[in-house]
C-alpha cells in the first residue's frame, strides 16, 4: 500500500512544487514587466501619452501595449478636440467688438478680451487676474449690477457711462452655472460691454440734422409767406414797397435754392455718385486762382488776402486732383475766413509738402489761415458736420447754410486726403487739408 501511496504523494508534491515555481516565475516576470512599464512612463510622461508606447522600446511588453495605446489614442483625440475648441473660443473672444469679462463667484476677474481692455482704457501690461471687478472696471454701478445678478440669478442690461473717457456702454451681466461630473455646481459671472458711444453720436447728429434743416427751411419760408401777404396788401397802394418786398422774396428764394442745391450736392458726394476728373496740376496755381476770385470781396471788407508761402523754389510735385472740386473746397475755406475775420485782419494761404505719419506717403498740404474770431475749443471737432454752426463765432456775421465745410470734407476724403481745423478762440483759425501727389512712373 505504501508503495502505491508514496509515488502518488511524490508526484503531487512534484507537481505542486512545479506549479509554485512556475507561478512565482510568471508572477515575478509580470511584476518586473509592470515595474519596467511604470518606470518607462515615469521617465517619458508626456511623449508616452502623446505618441503611445512604442513596441520597439518595450519588446517584451507587446501584449500590454495594444490596450494602453488604444486608451492613449482616445485621450489624445479628446485633448486635441478640447484644445481646438479652446483656441477657437479664444480667437472668437479676442476678435469680438464687445468687451467680455469673466469673474468667479466672489467677483474676482479670471480673464477679459482686448475689446474690454480698450473700452476700459487698460493696457496689455496691466494684469487683471485675481483682482476684483471693481478694481478693474472702476465703476460701482457695474460692480453692483454683477452682485445683484449673483444674488437672484437674473440677467440684467443697463446703459452706463464707464471708463476714463465716460463711454456710453450697454452693460449686460449674466450668471453661468456648470454642473461637473463630480463636485458641486460652479458659478461664474459674465460681463458684456457693448460700446454705444458712436451710435449715440450718430443719433445726436441725426437729431441735429433734422432740427437744423427744419429751422433752415422754416425761417425763409415763413419770411416769404409773410412778405407775400404784405405784398398783396400794398401792391396797388404802394408800388415802391411792393418792389422792395419782391426783391426780398427773390433773395429768400435764392437762399432756398442754394440750400437745396448744396443738399443735393452733399447727398451725391456722400453716396459716391460723383466721379472725380483727376488731373496732374500745379496746386500752387490753383490756390492763386482761388485767391484772385475772392480778393475783391476781401478788399471790400478791409482784409488782406495773401497767397504764399509755397514751399520754396525747389522742385514742387504736381497734385493728382479734380481741379473743379478742389477749387470748390478752396472757395469755401476762403469765403468762411473772409466772413469771420474783422476789418483789418489778414488771410494767408499756402501749399507745402506733407508726409503722413501713419502711411508715410508724401502728400501736399494746403492751409488757409486767418486772424478772425476763432472757434471755441469744444466745438472745433463738430464744425464739419452738416448744418453745424458756431453761434458765438457767427454773431453779427452773414448767415450761411452750414453745408460748405461738410461738402469740403467729403470732397477731400474722396481724393484720399484729410481735412481738419485748428483754432484759438478770439485770435484766428487754421484750416488744413491734404491731397495726393501725382507719381511719375
Amino acid at each position: 500500500m505504501l508503495d502505491i501511496i508514496l509515488p502518488i504523494v511524490s508526484a503531487v508534491l512534484a507537481a505542486t512544487i512545479a506549479v509554485l515555481v512556475t507561478s512565482y516565475y510568471y508572477r515575478r516576470r509580470t511584476l518586473l514587466r509592470v515595474q519596467r512599464l511604470n518606470l518607462y512612463v515615469k521617465q517619458h510622461p508626456l511623449t508616452s501619452l502623446e505618441r503611445g508606447l512604442v513596441a520597439g522600446e518595450l519588446r517584451d511588453l507587446n501584449d500590454l501595449l495594444e490596450p494602453i495605446n488604444q486608451i492613449t489614442a482616445e485621450w489624445r483625440a479628446v485633448v486635441q478636440r478640447v484644445t481646438a475648441e479652446r483656441n477657437a473660443m479664444a480667437a472668437l473672444l479676442e476678435n469680438m467688438t464687445d468687451g467680455i469679462i469673466n469673474t468667479d463667484a466672489d467677483g474676482m476677474v479670471m480673464g477679459l478680451n482686448q475689446a474690454a481692455r480698450r473700452v476700459l482704457g487698460l493696457s496689455d501690461k496691466i494684469a487683471v487676474e485675481n483682482r476684483t471687478l471693481m478694481q478693474v472696471v472702476r465703476d460701482h454701478e457695474v460692480n453692483a449690477q454683477l452682485r445683484q445678478t449673483f444674488q437672484d440669478g437674473q440677467e440684467r442690461v443697463k446703459v452706463l457711462e464707464v471708463g476714463p473717457h465716460r463711454l456710453q456702454l450697454q452693460v449686460k451681466t449674466t450668471l453661468v452655472e456648470e454642473q461637473g461630473e463630480i463636485g458641486p455646481v460652479t458659478r461664474t459671472g459674465l460681463v458684456v460691454l457693448q460700446d454705444l458711444t458712436e451710435l449715440h453720436r450718430l443719433e445726436r447728429v441725426r437729431r441735429d440734422f433734422v432740427a437744423n434743416i427744419s429751422h433752415e427751411l422754416r425761417t425763409p419760408l415763413a419770411s416769404v409767406k409773410l412778405m407775400v401777404e404784405t405784398l398783396q396788401a400794398v401792391l396797388e397802394d404802394d408800388p415802391i414797397a411792393a418792389h422792395d418786398f419782391l426783391t426780398r422774396i427773390d433773395t429768400e428764394i435764392d437762399g432756398l435754392t442754394q440750400l437745396v442745391r448744396e443738399l443735393l450736392e452733399l447727398s451725391r458726394i456722400e453716396s459716391g455718385q460723383i466721379k472725380l476728373n483727376l488731373k496732374a496740376i500745379d496746386l500752387r496755381e490753383l490756390v492763386e486762382q482761388s485767391a484772385e476770385r475772392l480778393r475783391p470781396q476781401a478788399e471790400r471788407r478791409g482784409l488782406s488776402l495773401i497767397s504764399g508761402p509755397n514751399g520754396g523754389e525747389e522742385f514742387f510735385p504736381p497734385a493728382l486732383v479734380d481741379p473743379d472740386r478742389i477749387m470748390q473746397v478752396l472757395i469755401n475755406l476762403i469765403h468762411n475766413a473772409i466772413k469771420f475775420t474783422p476789418v483789418g485782419g489778414c488771410i494767408t494761404m499756402g501749399v507745402s509738402r506733407y508726409r503722413d505719419a501713419d502711411s508715410k506717403d508724401e502728400k501736399l498740404l494746403v492751409q488757409v489761415c486767418d486772424t478772425g474770431v476763432g472757434i471755441p475749443p469744444d466745438e472745433v471737432s463738430r464744425i464739419f458736420e452738416r448744418f453745424y454752426k458756431v453761434d458765438k463765432a457767427r454773431a453779427g456775421t452773414e448767415a450761411g447754410t452750414g453745408l460748405g465745410l461738410a461738402i469740403s470734407k467729403h470732397v477731400v476724403q474722396a481724393h484720399g486726403g484729410e481735412i481738419w481745423a485748428e483754432s484759438e478762440f478770439g485770435r484766428g483759425s487754421v484750416f488744413s487739408f491734404t491731397v495726393p501727389v501725382f507719381l511719375i512712373v
